[in-house]
């Protein structure tokens, strides 16, 4: 029962990172518009954001079923694994975030879980234990095409909507504005949810007795707490650093965006396909912007994750694997 324990502690100390490093990126815009002596406000953003991951994440129980079948490390080893593997995956993970959120910098966890869970298995069994194929099309495709279908469908969106630039709607109806930025933030943020959700509770659900109902319900429920208290706990750490680099939008673009994130990876989680929402929504972001400046940026976010992020989680796992083993 120990290891058990342990696995479901750490599954909560994840998400709860989760929640830290990722609630802020989906409400900056709203934090962006409170002043220095508005905490109030940008405490409020962060709860709302927390609360809407948080319902996403107990809607994936219904939603994202076949997104947590592929990211169990069965889906993706042809090796079988052990609770110690899964316990490394989780330590190793967790650990990432938590040292990327101390240092106010904001990654993907499902770069995270996925280098994790490939660093080790090739650690212990070799590269002949990965399911080439199935990551191939199943895991690498997702990730790496669903920033661009976000670029491309929000730079034709744009021009298929621009208008002249004259008195810009914003004045005209302030309370649509208003309800138009803190609803495409909710939606983000209810997409992240029901995206990530899955990948962590594929891991939790090892610690539970298969069939169970506690085995389905339990590892979402422990992660919904977790997100919203690491995006009040920790939350403000990334969000205050994103709120320097927010892209200008009025509230048509930001609605735009906000919708079209939320679309493409509630389907994508629907469809089994693990897309990274943080990557999603700089696709988004940049193709709605339309700037060289922040397309450049935004694709530069993209690769960070494989060249910094994976190896870096799965190192870690590595070590953690290591060290139980010598225990």
């Amino acid at each position: 029962m120990l290891i058990e324990e342990v696995g479901l502690t750490v599954l909560f100390v994840l998400a709860f990172a989760n929640g830290a490093n990722d609630v802020g990126k989906s409400v900056a815009s709203l934090m962006s518009t409170a002043g220095p002596g508005d905490p109030r406000l940008r405490r409020r953003a962060l709860l709302w954001g927390g609360v809407f991951s948080g319902l996403g994440s107990i809607s994936a129980i219904l939603i994202s079923g076949r997104l947590l079948t592929v990211f169990t490390p069965q889906s993706i080893l042809r090796n079988s694994t052990d609770s110690s593997f899964i316990l490394a995956v989780l330590v190793g993970a967790t650990i990432w975030i938590l040292i990327a959120t101390l240092f106010r910098l904001p990654v993907s966890t499902t770069h995270t879980i996925l280098g994790a869970i490939l660093l080790q298995g090739i650690f212990l069994f070799g590269v002949s234990s990965l399911k080439l194929d199935f990551l191939a099309i199943r895991v690498i495709l997702p990730l790496v095409a669903g920033p661009f279908v976000a670029l491309i469908a929000l730079s034709v969106i744009r021009r298929l909507t621009r208008r002249p630039q004259t008195q810009t709607s914003d004045k005209k109806s302030p309370i649509f504005a208003k309800i138009s930025h803190w609803g495409s933030a909710a939606a983000t943020a209810y997409a992240r949810g029901i995206n990530d959700a899955p990948k962590m509770a594929a891991l939790g659900a090892f610690f539970f007795v298969a069939g169970s109902t506690y085995a389905v319900w339990g590892p979402y429920s422990i992660v919904a707490v977790a997100i919203v208290a690491g995006s009040l706990v920790l939350g403000h750490r990334v969000a205050l650093e994103l709120v320097k680099r927010v892209v200008p939008l009025d509230h048509t673009q930001r609605l735009q965006a906000g919708i079209v994130t939320a679309a493409l990876v509630s389907v994508g989680a629907y469809l089994g396909a693990p897309l990274s929402t943080t990557h999603v929504h700089a696709g988004s972001t940049a193709g709605i912007g339309g700037r060289k400046e922040v397309i450049v940026s935004a694709l530069r976010g993209m690769v960070l994750p494989w060249l910094v992020t994976l190896p870096a989680a799965g190192l870690l796992a590595v070590t953690v694997a290591i060290l139980v083993a010598r225990l």
